[in-house]
């Protein structure tokens, strides 16, 4: 098991992160996306250029999550169903 402290000092499974969405311009963090759709902020030490992508290599990196635009395609690059 494999745990990231978050923004409020708890920590997280990484296995429970789907996705992860670069908000540093904004918020100056990452938002670990759950399963269930839950949003989780990273603490402030994974916005260092590089940490977080080697930390999760696997794990799927995408745009803040206020430029993402309507999924319009049959299966959602998220793993859901589309419209």
């Amino acid at each position: 098991m494999r745990l990231l402290r978050t923004a409020d000092g708890g920590f997280i499974n990484t296995q429970r992160i789907v996705r992860l969405a670069d908000e540093r311009q904004q918020a100056d963090t990452w938002i670990a996306v759950l399963a269930d759709g839950e949003e989780v902020a990273l603490a402030p030490y994974y916005s260092a250029p590089g940490r977080v992508e080697r930390e999760l290599a696997d794990i799927a990196v995408v745009p803040a999550l206020g430029s993402m635009v309507d999924c319009n395609s049959e299966v959602c690059c998220c793993g859901t169903d589309g419209p």
